[in-house]
């Protein structure tokens, strides 16, 4: 497979850490966790195999993504000053306007980043092997989790809701899922709240990043807000 071409990610020791856990995570289990970032797909430029010692760092993360936060002070192997590739593409954008909100490894323990492809990838997103990609039971597990009425915060893009919809249209997944969705707060089931905020590969301001982030913290407690 090209380098450049969209698809599971090469890395077979990358793949099995996905494929231990039912619905894998980065950072904390989805099921402890207080905030979920909901994402298309974990993307990785496949030529950082070419880099073992940096690759590792990935391994690692994904291993103990809390213990990574913790102990490195970034939440992502991303924002590591020996990153080896261009820091303009890729996941790395997303990850530097993630860093945007402020939030420290106090945080480690509460925030969780899942996707709708249980499998890493690699390349440019095709929306025609995304599908070919997507595992309609690794949906029902994701959504039973999603729903299941526990206290979370679940920020979602417009991009994943318009993608959680179109699964919808294909296979019956994320029904609950309602048609209409502002900025904010937009659904709750029992103590779960549904946020739609800006993608963070898109351009997106400061401001808004710090109201992510102040939200945040209010819903975790962490400034002394209640949720």
């Amino acid at each position: 497979m090209p380098m450049d071409e969209y698809g599971i990610h090469p890395s077979a020791e990358l793949r099995a850490l996905f494929a231990q856990h039912a619905v894998p995570t980065q950072g904390q289990s989805i099921d402890r966790a207080t905030v979920v970032f909901l994402g298309l797909d974990a993307n990785y430029s496949a030529d950082l195999i070419a880099y073992p010692d940096f690759f590792e760092r990935i391994l690692e993360y994904h291993r103990d993504g809390v213990g990574f936060w913790r102990t490195h002070g970034v939440h992502h192997p991303f924002l590591l000053a020996e990153y080896p590739l261009s820091k303009t593409r890729g996941g790395v954008p997303y990850h530097r306007r993630f860093a945007g909100m402020g939030l420290s490894p106090e945080l480690a323990e509460a925030v969780a980043f899942a996707e709708l492809l249980n499998v890493p990838t690699t390349g440019r997103t095709e929306r025609r092997i995304f599908w070919d990609l997507f595992d309609p039971g690794y949906a029902d597990r994701l959504e039973s989790v999603l729903t299941d009425g526990r206290r979370r915060l679940v920020i979602l893009s417009g991009s994943v809701i318009r993608t959680m919809r179109d699964a919808g249209r294909r296979v019956g997944a994320f029904s609950w899922l309602p048609e209409a969705t502002e900025f904010g707060v937009f659904h709750k089931i029992g103590e779960t709240r549904f946020a739609k905020f800006r993608h963070f590969s898109s351009a997106i301001s400061n401001a808004e990043l710090q109201a992510m982030g102040d939200q945040i913290l209010g819903f975790c407690g962490a400034d002394g807000g209640s949720s």
